[in-house]
């Protein structure tokens, strides 16, 4: 017996079909439209893990992936001075094609021709803790250098006790911007004692090992040398460990930047009479938030200062400054 379908069933029939395949079709438009997910690389001046100061800056940066969930890579040359290796490591991000770029520059010129390479990829670059020369990121965050420069330079003038002060400074990198607009607040603070003398700059380019001798040699030749100014974490270290060598810890005062354990400890010694501390922790964190507004079209700001504290053996105990010189650091 053959069955006949009636008009009205039919539609039915064809009614359900189309709305099956609407429902299919939307299901896998949903899938093909979800948001792609974002992924960005952080260039540190190094990854080296002694480096209290930019294992603080990682640890931010992991905290707001986390929190905003993106994906992150962090990667950084051995030492702050090897400013090839961190060309190769920009070069190798950059064929990962991600969709920003965070960088910790470790020389103002140098590295000018690889990031506008990056500008014409289309990828989102931020700067963090240096500029670049002849370029203008869609961020810079960073200390405001020069004015630490001067807080260090107050803070040792502060240790002099009258009379002829000789004293110099000491870095790892010529190239760095940071170092230098540290240095020129240094100057200008300085520049307000005439009994002071600044002898210069002495660079390193290298690891601890080679501020220590450096400075040891520069202990033994000016004999009457009384203050040193390390002006980043490598260097504070390198001449904390000469002068304990040479015997001039009691005379010559030491003033520095960051927060190491080593560098707390030598506070708690007498060794080092301050460090400047900067905050790493906000300047990782702000590092990815700033990037993700950039990538999603936010207008952000060209530049964003995070303050630094001068810390003592006399304050380094307040509940302010044992946030800032004990952080939670994600090794």
């Amino acid at each position: 017996m053959r069955m006949t379908i009636t008009r009205p069933i039919l539609l039915v029939v064809i009614s359900i079909v189309i709305t099956g395949f609407i429902v299919v079709y939307g299901i896998e438009t949903l899938r093909s439209s979800k948001p792609k997910e974002l992924s960005i690389t952080v260039v540190l001046k190094t990854n080296n893990l002694r480096s209290e100061f930019w294992q603080t800056v990682r640890t931010g940066v992991k905290a707001a992936s986390k929190e905003f969930d993106v994906k992150t890579e962090i990667t950084g040359p051995l030492t702050e001075s090897d400013t090839e290796e961190q060309i190769r490591m920009l070069n190798q991000a950059l064929e990962k094609k991600p969709d920003a770029i965070i960088l910790a520059a470790s020389d103002a010129s140098k590295l000018t021709p690889l990031v506008n390479k990056i500008r014409v990829s289309g990828v989102k670059l931020i700067l963090i803790d240096s500029p670049i020369q002849n370029y203008t990121a869609e961020s810079l965050i960073t200390t405001d250098n020069v004015e630490s420069g001067k807080k260090a330079g107050t803070a040792l003038a502060e240790s002099w006790s009258g009379g002829s002060f000789k004293v110099m400074t000491i870095g790892d990198a010529k190239g760095s911007t940071a170092e230098k607009e540290r240095e020129n607040g240094l100057k200008a603070a300085l520049g307000n004692y005439r009994e002071i003398e600044n002898i210069g700059t002495f660079y390193f380019h290298g690891t601890e090992d080679d501020a220590y001798e450096l400075v040891k040699l520069m202990l033994i030749s000016h004999p009457d040398l009384q203050g040193i100014v390390g002006l980043n974490e490598t260097s504070t270290l390198g001449a904390a460990r000469a002068m304990k060598e040479v015997n001039t810890a009691g005379r010559v005062k030491l003033v520095g930047f960051d927060s190491s354990i080593y560098e707390i400890k030598l506070l708690e010694e007498g060794i080092l009479r301050a460090t400047i501390v900067q905050r790493p922790f906000n300047m990782g964190y702000v590092s990815i938030e700033t990037a993700l507004k950039a990538l999603n079209g936010v207008k952000v700001s060209p530049s964003q200062f995070v303050d630094s504290l001068v810390i003592t053996k006399d304050n380094m105990y307040t509940q302010e400054n044992q946030e800032l010189l004990f952080p939670l650091v994600e090794k």
